[in-house]
């Protein structure tokens, strides 16, 4: 089992990086091969909007992201984490999440995958909508398998070792999604089947050649 752990701060001692710290220590303990992301260290250009990679699979920017996607569709799951940064993601993991919605949302291309998001922030704000992009929901679809949400105050009182029995309950919870295959429940099967009549129908089908690699995928899969 590998599981990839995408830290989504800049920040490099902070809550959320010790939080990643001991859930991967957990997961590697437990006999998972664990592959560490830290965006802050990656060369991650601007996503342009050209949309080239909708109809042909590639992106035409050259940077570290071709290698970071490679190791994301080799991952059985993930592991994010980011605080909250002005009631949304860091710039960083936002700068991420653009580039690969593309390749990987669009295209279904990891919905099969499963996710454990974690995030914090020092007063208040910010809970949804970092569950959202944390745990790859959207458009990516993926089997969120928990999401830990910390207010550790301003300045930080709160320790990854005081919720260290949280991170790796967690930790174990992931695990055993993957190695069960836990599926989705009703609502989100509901919502994603939605989601896939009206991409399909306003999107794919009235400019098939703009999106030519994502209905390549979908049939595939036998959702065209």
């Amino acid at each position: 089992m590998k599981i990839l752990v995408i830290n989504g701060n800049t920040k490099r001692d902070g809550f959320i990086a010790g939080s990643l710290d001991i859930i991967a220590e957990r997961l590697a303990a437990k006999g998972a091969e664990v592959d560490r992301l830290n965006l802050a260290d990656a060369r991650i250009e601007d996503c342009r909007g050209c949309f080239a990679c909708l109809k042909t699979g590639a992106c035409v920017i050259d940077d570290d992201m071709a290698d970071i996607i490679r190791r994301m569709r080799d991952a059985d799951g993930y592991v994010v984490g980011s605080p909250v940064r002005n009631g949304l993601t860091t710039a960083c993991y936002k700068r991420f999440y653009e580039r690969i919605t593309y390749l990987l949302g669009f295209p279904l291309a990891i919905e099969d995958k499963h996710t454990l998001a974690v995030s914090s922030v020092g007063m208040a704000g910010g809970k949804a909508v970092n569950k959202k992009f944390l745990g790859l929901q959207d458009v990516f679809r993926t089997h969120l398998s928990d999401y830990l949400f910390f207010r550790v105050g301003i300045p930080g009182k709160v320790k990854p070792e005081d919720v260290r029995d949280r991170l790796e309950q967690a930790a174990d919870r992931l695990m055993q999604d993957i190695e069960t295959g836990a599926g989705k429940g009703l609502l989100s099967r509901l919502s994603a089947a939605l989601d896939r009549i009206i991409i399909r129908r306003f999107m794919l089908r009235r400019s098939p050649d703009t999106y030519a690699h994502v209905i390549e995928c979908w049939r595939a899969k036998g959702y065209m």
